[in-house]
Parts: C-alpha cells; structure tokens; sequence
C-alpha cells in the first residue's frame, strides 16, 4: 500500500479500490469503501427512514433529498462525483447502496418528505418548494426564501421539474385565468356557468399546496367533446408548476401498475381521454381518494414488494366517462365539470409558449394568492363551516379560500350546485331511477308501502318492458344497491324507509313535486 497520506475522500476511495487481492480481498475493498462513503455522507447531511423510502438528505451543496435507490440518477451522480464510483460498475455501486440502505434502515431520522408543496396546521405557514434546495416559506404576510430542510420541513423533488422565480415588484392581474382557466371552454348549459366551472377548477388547483387539509384528496373529472381544452387547461397548469417538460398522461388499459407508480410518486396526476370502461380503475380510484395505501413490487427484486401511501391530485379527462358509471363511492369524492367544442382555435404551441415565458409572473402570482389563503386560514381557526356537501375537507377549503375574495356565498351556492350535478351523473344511468319514474307515473304506487322483493319483481318487470338493462338479481342485491343511492335518490324521490320486527325493510316512495 502506498505510503502517501490521502487529502480527500475521492483520493482513499481510489487508493482502496487500486489495491491488488494479495493486498485486500475484493469484498474487503467495497466494505472499506462503503464504511468511508457512509461515514461521509453522515459528516454533510442526515438519512431518512421515511413512509415513502429511505433518503439521503445532502447538505453539502445546495440542501436536496436524494432516494437511496440503484436506479436514482441524482444519487448516480452524486456517487460519479464526490467518490468516482460509477453506476456502470454495478456490482460495487449495488454494494455502497445495499450499505446506504442498511444505514437509513438502522439509524435514520424518521421524517416526512414532501413534493411541491406542504402546509403545517401547526405553525400556520405553506412551504412551497422552488426545486432548486430552497423553498418559499408563506406565513399569511411575508414570503420569505429559505433553504429545504428548515423548520424540519423536507423536500424530495423530481430532476425534471424546472426551477422559478419569484418577481417581488411584478404587477399581475388574474394571469392564472388569463393563461390557464379560460382555456378550458366550460359549458354554459348545465347548473353550474363557465364562470362557477372556472372558479371550481381554480380551487382544486389551489387545494394541491394544502393536502394536509385534504385526508381524502378530491379528484377531477373533466368531461367534453373534442375541442373544448378541457387537456390543454391542465397541460398548462402543470407546465406552469414543473416545467415545459411536464404532461398529461396516457392511461393504459391493461396496466395498473402505470397508474400505481404515476399516483405514487407524483403530486399531481392528469390522465387524459379516459373514455372506455377500464375494470380495475374506479377501485383504483376510491383506495387513492380515501388514502389507503398501495402496494408494488420494488424494483430490480422479483418478489419484494413496498407499501406505499400516495398523496397524489388526480385530474381525468373523457368524452364519455364509462369507467366511473354507477360508482356512487368514486362520484362522491369527484369534481364534475364539463366543456363544449370551441368555434375558434388558437394553436396550442403558441399557447403553451405563453406559458414558458411568462411562467415567473405565474408563479409570483400564485405564491402571492396562496398567501392570501395562508393568512384566511388563520383569521379562520376554530370557525365551524356548515354546508351538506359529501368533501367536506374540499368545501371547507373552497370556502376559506372564497372568504378571501369576499366571495362565500357564491362558493356555497356552486358547492351544493356542484353535488346535485354528481346526482345527477350517477342516476342518468341507473335503471332503478329509470324504473322508478316510470312505477310511480301509477298512482296507486305513490306512498305505497312496498317491500324489496315486491319492488325488484315489479321494477325488473317495467326493466324489461322497456329494454332497461336490470342488474339485481335478487331482493337482497336491489336492497344493497338501494342503501347505497339513497341520498342521491332523496333528490328525486321521497324515500320512506322502514324496518319490521323481523329486521325486512320496506319501503314508501313519491316523486318530489319540484323535481
């Protein structure tokens, strides 16, 4: 071994490694190299044992969270760099992970890591990263430029995603509708206007910074016919968050994994055209918005899964939403808005051009709205907010954040618009509101107590009187599916429901006279 005493870290990893085997065994060389890089690494930055992976918190540039994984490209570089250890060299680049791991695993801090965005209820303040290991910092008046990792507060941020600019002295007015919201040519027919529409989908974007607020995420289903921008709004939105290079998605039938690992590593997910029935989405969707967890196969092993618990938006776009058909439980946590085909056409290019340039102004006029609803939350703690929608963590936040424009009641009006519009879907197609229109036009039914072996023999009857696909097979299942929808038929109907000694349930039905 050579005599020379080392000055760096790269310079002992490189004499070790130059070693011959008479000198040291090849295992011995990477345990002595992984003991050195380990004891480094502790000496500029901390590791993570996370609900979301182990990490590596490095310090010593500027502040990022790095997942300690074969594939991470951020932890390959890092390694090429600071060590001269190239991933190529796989079977000693797998050894330094393996120990990496092992050292997260044993004796790393348990925090939370978080992508874009996270408020703290505790402290009353958002941290907004900026991509780049400083964050944005929003107090309710002041926005202030820290590094990630201050106030404990940690950020995990995808390469891609471009960094931005806060313009302090910038002037901005509604550029975020000007830009984006308008570009989706919200339909004027339904209950709620292109105006209400426009503001719904302002919220959900707002909401994405506070998912703390948010246990059960809200999703998003945009439905329209070709032409009506209901893709390109969202493409901008996330290309104003992430960078030209962030897109929608495609969703590909025969692979829930891609839609697993799309929710489970991104903050916000947009799959668009979702048109055809896809079998296993609508489970897939209520796991995501009532925060059960997921489990996938890790990488690079061939039985080892990793349970993990995503805090992912999702936003879907369709022409006709089969996959979501007389799916009350995926309805009731789902936004419903609807565009038409515009007459005129701007070319989506010079669009998304507008966007890239004026991306900094976006943002600042973003961060500078978000802290407005930082400071309405506050003045806000403790007050009750009463209002019969099914999200409420949604309406409550839809209405702080409308408090802030002194536009409440239009909030609440739009928000209970908005649940009679999602009645509306899950019942367009269920044939028991089909048939029960129809069993009520004899008056001798009305009020008519009934019990749910009477009512599926005679609505199954006027079913197939009228080629009405009937589904429930037995009094039991109509019984089922009726303690499902009963709220969304109270809409239409008066439903009397009443229970014997004997625990069978009967049932009393009339139209409502104002339906």
């Amino acid at each position: 071994m050579s005599s020379h005493k080392p000055n760096s870290i790269r310079e002992q990893i490189s004499i070790i490694r130059q070693l011959s085997a008479r000198e040291m065994k090849a295992h011995e060389r990477r345990e002595k190299v992984t003991e050195l890089i380990v004891e480094d690494l502790k000496s500029t930055g901390q590791f993570f044992k996370t609900s979301e992976g182990l990490f590596y918190f490095d310090r010593a540039d500027s502040p990022r969270v790095l997942p300690i994984e074969v594939d991470s490209l951020a932890l390959g570089a890092l390694m090429q760099d600071r060590y001269g250890i190239n991933k190529a060299e796989r079977a000693e680049f797998e050894h330094i992970i393996s120990g990496l791991e092992n050292e997260a695993y044993l004796n790393g801090e348990e925090v939370e890591v978080h992508r874009l965005a996270h408020y703290d209820a505790e402290s009353e303040r958002l941290y907004v990263s900026r991509f780049d290991g400083s964050v944005h910092r929003l107090d309710g008046k002041q926005i202030r430029l820290i590094p990630n990792g201050t106030d404990a507060i940690f950020f995990w941020d995808n390469p891609s995603w471009k960094p931005y600019e806060l313009i302090r002295d910038a002037k901005t007015d509604r550029l975020f509708e000007q830009f984006v919201t308008s570009s989706a040519n919200f339909a004027e027919s339904g209950k709620l206007s292109f105006r209400d529409q426009q503001w719904l989908f302002s919220i959900w974007c707002y909401s994405q910074f506070f998912g703390s607020l948010h246990p059960t995420k809200p999703l998003l289903l945009t439905c329209g016919e070709k032409g009506g921008g209901k893709t390109l709004a969202l493409r901008k939105w996330l290309k104003l968050l992430f960078g030209g290079g962030a897109d929608v998605t495609a969703l590909e039938r025969g692979k829930p994994d891609g839609f697993v690992a799309a929710v489970c590593s991104l903050p916000i997910a947009v799959f668009d055209n979702v048109d055809e029935h896809v079998s296993w989405l609508p489970d897939h969707l209520a796991q995501l918005a009532t925060g059960i967890t997921f489990r996938r196969r890790k990488y690079y092993t061939t039985n080892q899964s990793v349970e993990f618990h995503p805090q992912c938006f999702v936003a879907l776009t369709s022409r006709t939403p089969k996959f979501i058909e007389g799916r009350d439980d995926v309805l009731d946590r789902t936004l419903i808005l609807q565009t038409e085909r515009r007459r005129i056409f701007l070319p989506e290019e010079i669009q998304l051009t507008q966007i890239a340039k004026s991306r900094n102004l976006l943002w600042t006029e973003l961060l500078r709205y978000l802290n407005r609803i930082v400071a309405q939350l506050k003045e806000s703690r403790g007050q009750s907010i009463e209002l019969s929608v099914r999200m409420a963590d949604f309406a409550r936040f839809a209405l702080t954040a409308a408090r802030a424009d002194g536009q409440e009641e239009m909030a609440r009006r739009i928000l209970e618009t908005m649940e009679s519009r999602r009645t509306e879907m899950l019942l367009s197609e269920e044939p028991i509101s089909l048939c029960l229109e129809r069993w009520l036009a004899v008056p001798e039914n009305v009020g008519r107590l009934v019990s749910s072996a009477d009512l599926n023999r005679e609505l199954g009857f006027i079913a197939s009187c009228h080629e009405i696909s009937w589904p429930y097979k037995s009094a039991h299942a109509l019984g089922q599916r009726l303690s499902h929808i009963t709220t969304e038929l109270q809409d239409q109907f008066q439903v009397q429901i009443m229970r014997d000694s004997s625990n069978v349930l009967s049932y009393a039905l009339k139209p409502r006279l104002n339906h």
